[in-house]
């Protein structure tokens, strides 16, 4: 039957239009097993015959650096060596020059930037320098540079380079060496502004040797090209005869050439000449015009001087409100002697309201600028409480930073607080240490002071005739004090030979100015005829105008006139009321006499 089944099957095969694989056999038919399914290569996916290797593919060798197949790797498993990075230092004269890489803006040339290794294309551009570029080649051992430019010669770079190093600007160091190197190139191009400059560093020592002569060669370039700032200076050199021998007719006239462009310090430095009467008649009305030009534009020191001839009513219609307006305009820039003017405004009350705490607070401002009239102001107020808690000792610190840069008010306040104790240690020595220094200036009140101490031998040796020296020194500038006692040395011979006639001279003076002690002393001389005609009358008006100011001699000498009826009627009661005045400051002669008519 097996045999069979083969036989029919072959013949099926064999037969056109019957379908293959199939048998037809009466009552059913035998279906043919389906094929097994190909195999597949496991590395390509592809059926195994199909696949190159027929399933078994040589080993794949991968790129070490991305980790595919060599085949697949865009570098064929050789990708290019990464590049180094380095922080590149670039070191440029020219400071504020801008830096380009590979045609990039970067920023200042001066400065520290990050670089791969490898070429760069640099570019530096900087304001009054010659353009720069090169190609610099980065690796480990080469990450910085030095850029040099080359500085632009013509006169106006060289004037702009100047500038920058003298003023320290645009990321220049300031030097004024190197300033002055360029300010000379340019002005040996004729360049004013750096001529004027020139001269200003030759004046003030900037990068050279003090030269004021050279200063004012350079000066007188500038000016002569119309440079107003230099026309100025040129002027006030020959003001002051800084290079030139002194000489105020050319000073104004430079000083009106600038004036004149509107140049405001010119203006204020023309104005004073007016107000001192320097190369031109002394015209406060003048002085004025010159200083309200200068104001106008806001010149601090035209505003206070403008501020002072109001203050005082030269060349202008007295106004402490005028004053006071102009102060406060130069003291809110600043400027330490209107702020000073502006405190003793406040201090007595001249167009403000009177307030020692505003006083003080200018006056602080002053003195701490180093201001000494704003210094010893300052140390008065704390000497009597004013506007501040009192103490002697911070008296004595401001009056000390004074006197020490000279000022001989403060000096002689200094004196008062060693002779007094008050603040220091007392000390007549160093009082009169310091009352010399301010009598040797001329200071009236310290001349009187040092009399004084050689009078009664307070830290020098006693001596009458020294002590005459300083107060005739005194008395003769109208100090009322040392007139006083230069009278009383002539009326008992100290120091001087003994003259009634001198005595009342010096003593009327002082009288004359309100100064009690002499005009009871006047009184005396009069009443005896010392040095004057004989007279009761003069002599009670002269006693009267003493005791009227609480001075107790004239009080009880006012009772003896009274009581015996000299130069008056005698009045018991009006002689009581004048011993009892003298009596309750403490005259022991009044006392006795207050005594002597009670009973």
């Amino acid at each position: 039957m097996k045999r069979l089944n083969c036989i029919l099957m072959a013949m099926v095969l064999m037969v056109g239009g019957t379908a293959v694989g199939q048998i037809n056999i009466p009552g059913g038919s035998i279906s043919k097993p389906p094929l097994p399914p190909a195999k597949k290569c496991k590395t390509c996916g592809k059926t195994v015959n199909d696949c190159q290797y027929k399933g078994h593919h040589p080993p794949q060798k991968k790129c070490k650096t991305c980790g595919k197949v060599v085949n697949d790797c865009q570098y064929k498993g050789k990708h290019p060596k990464a590049p180094e990075v380095y922080d590149v230092a670039f070191t440029c004269n020219a400071y504020d020059a801008d830096l380009y890489i590979d045609g990039e803006y970067v920023g200042v040339a001066n400065t520290t930037w990050t670089l791969n290794d490898g070429s760069h294309k640099v570019k530096v551009v900087a304001d009054y320098y010659d353009d720069y570029s090169t190609t610099i080649k980065v690796k480990k051992n080469k990450t910085a540079f030095d850029l040099t430019l080359t500085e632009k010669t013509d006169a106006e770079s060289q004037y702009m380079l100047a500038v920058n190093y003298y003023e320290g600007r645009s990321g220049f160091p300031q030097n004024y060496s190197e300033a002055v190197k360029r300010y000379l190139n340019a002005a040996n191009k004729g360049h004013a502004e750096a001529q004027n400059w020139a001269g200003y560093c030759y004046h003030y020592g900037h990068g050279v040797t003090k030269d004021d002569t050279e200063a004012v060669n350079w000066f007188y370039k500038a000016a002569e090209q119309g440079n107003a700032s230099a026309q100025r200076r040129l002027g006030l050199c020959y003001e002051n005869g800084w290079g030139v021998t002194q000489n105020y007719t050319e000073a104004v006239k430079w000083l009106r050439k600038a004036a004149e462009q509107g140049h405001a310090g010119a203006q204020c430095n023309l104005g004073w000449c007016y107000e001192k009467g320097h190369g031109v008649t002394q015209s406060y009305t003048e002085a004025v015009n010159w200083y309200r030009k200068a104001a106008e534009q806001g010149h601090a020191t035209a505003q206070n001087n403008l501020g002072y001839c109001y203050h005082h009513g030269n060349g202008v219609t007295q106004s402490y409100t005028e004053a006071v307006y102009w102060y406060r305009k130069a003291a809110e820039q600043d400027d330490a002697r209107a702020q000073c003017n502006l405190g003793y405004c406040y201090d007595k009350g001249n167009g403000v309201t009177q307030s020692y705490t505003e006083a003080v607070m200018w006056y602080r401002k002053a003195a701490e600028q180093g201001n000494a009239h704003a210094q010893n102001n300052l140390g008065i107020c704390y000497d009597e409480g004013n506007g501040v808690t009192q103490s002697y000792t911070e008296a004595v610190n401001w009056y000390r930073k004074a006197a020490e840069q000279g000022n001989a008010n403060a000096q002689n306040n200094l004196g008062l607080c060693y002779e007094s104790g008050h603040g220091v240690t007392k000390d007549y020595t160093e009082a009169v240490n310091w009352y010399r220094k301010a009598a040797e200036q001329g200071y009236a009140n310290a001349q009187c002071n040092l009399a004084f101490c050689y009078e009664k031998g307070q830290g020098v040796t006693k001596s009458y005739d020294e002590a005459a020296k300083w107060y005739r020194k005194s008395a003769e500038q109208g100090f009322a004090r040392a007139q006083n006692n230069l009278g009383w040395f002539y009326y008992n011979g100290y120091g001087v030979t003994q003259s009634y006639t001198e005595a009342v001279k010096w003593l009327r003076k002082a009288a004359e100015q309100k100064y009690a002690a002499a005009q009871c002393t006047l009184g005396y001389c009069y009443e005896k005829g010392l040095g004057v005609t004989k007279s009761e009358t003069e002599a009670v008006k002269w006693y009267r105008k003493s005791a009227d100011q609480g001075w107790a001699g004239a009080q009880n000498n006012m009772g003896v006139c009274y009581e015996l009826g000299i130069g008056v009627n005698k009045d018991k009661q009006e002689a009581i009321k004048w011993y009892r005045k003298a009596a309750e400051q403490g005259s022991t002669d009044a006392k006795n006499n207050l005594k002597r008519l009670a009973y």
